[in-house]
């Protein structure tokens, strides 16, 4: 909303300042989160780049300013099944996220999975993650899963899930210790979507993740990214001042406070700012590109190259007007959209 207004003045609609109109958004990491700024971006014609999976979009208006860098799920289903097929896994388990894509799934997904000789064991809604108060209620709804997961009969377990799905996911195995059933995670193959990239909460890093060991997951083409390990490593709260999330973000993996936030108990710990990326676990923080972080980085590009063909065709056709300020970004930010927004994913 604040793309909607001018500068510094939250007054959506009211926009004086001309100099910072966005020409794109790039937006993401869910569905949910894309679906919401369709709506508001496609009354003001201004175009968003997804890099995370699609949406659900319910109108016309909304698709017509969505571009997708993530793969279509068509193209992952398809996989899927195939690996179905090939193993002779035709008696499996399906937990799906509780929003429209997971409805989309389970409605037109299974039953072509169905006719192609699939039986589904059981077909079970993913708790939704909620804030700290509904925390209780996301142990209770991921015991009652998991025990419909551990006994049923099917071995091979297809999680349709986001981004957000991973931390769930290992809630409800950290809860199963409490829970008196003999066979274990590790026992049944689970099959996740690429979308679903190994995220967690901060105080999940020391968890256990030996349930993904022996799992499957798809992943998105990609070229590596020359200099990206050497550039996190740069990556620091003192050296970054102007990026409002790094702080929060450091304090928040490392356990630790900066020195003007930290309480007047000397056992906590403070943060340098120096403190090594590297040193984290995996399971917490990857410092190899992951399928949405490439995604965006396409989606930078494919911005970039959008406009210099805007400012080509402009110049070529001589509509700037000598001596004048260019206003190209103020005036035509629409037309992006229509541009070849073609990035080379490898």
């Amino acid at each position: 909303m604040e793309l909607l207004s001018t500068q510094k003045r939250f007054i959506p609609n009211y926009k004086c300042d001309r100099r910072n109109n966005a020409v794109a958004v790039i937006g993401g990491p869910n569905s949910n989160v894309c679906l919401h700024m369709a709506t508001i971006l496609g009354f003001y014609k201004i175009p968003q780049v997804t890099y995370g999976s699609a949406p659900v979009l319910h109108y016309r208006s909304q698709a017509g300013f969505v571009q997708q860098m993530f793969p279509r799920g068509t193209h992952q289903y398809n996989g899927i099944l195939h690996l179905l097929l090939h193993f002779r896994w035709t008696w499996i388990g399906v937990l799906y996220l509780d929003d429209d894509n997971g409805e989309r799934f389970v409605q037109n997904v299974l039953p072509f999975f169905s006719e192609k000789g699939i039986c589904f064991d059981f077909i079970q809604r993913l708790p939704k993650q909620g804030f700290t108060g509904e925390m209780q209620k996301l142990i209770e709804e991921g015991l009652a899963t998991y025990k419909t997961i551990m006994r049923n009969s099917s071995n091979v377990l297809l999680i349709h899930g986001e981004i957000q799905t991973m931390p769930i996911l290992r809630f409800m195995i950290a809860s199963s210790v409490y829970l008196d059933i003999s066979s274990k995670p590790g026992d049944k193959v689970w099959m996740m979507m690429a979308q679903m990239d190994f995220t967690s909460f901060a105080f999940q890093g020391s968890w256990s993740i030996d349930f993904l060991l022996g799992a499957m997951s798809l992943a998105v083409q990609s070229k590596k990214v020359l200099g990206f390990r050497e550039f996190l490593q740069t990556r620091n709260p003192i050296s970054d001042k102007e990026d409002g999330f790094i702080q929060s973000f450091w304090e928040s993996v490392f356990e630790c406070f900066f020195s003007s936030l930290a309480s007047e108990n000397t056992s906590e710990k403070i943060c340098t700012g120096f403190e090594k990326l590297e040193s984290l676990p995996g399971s917490l923080f990857e410092v190899k590109m992951s399928a949405h972080s490439y995604s965006m980085y396409n989606a930078v590009y494919a911005i970039a190259h959008a406009l210099h063909h805007i400012h080509f065709l402009k110049f070529k056709e001589k509509i700037m007007v000598k001596g004048q300020r260019k206003k190209l970004l103020n005036q035509y930010s629409w037309q992006v959209q229509y541009m070849p927004l073609n990035v080379n994913t490898g």
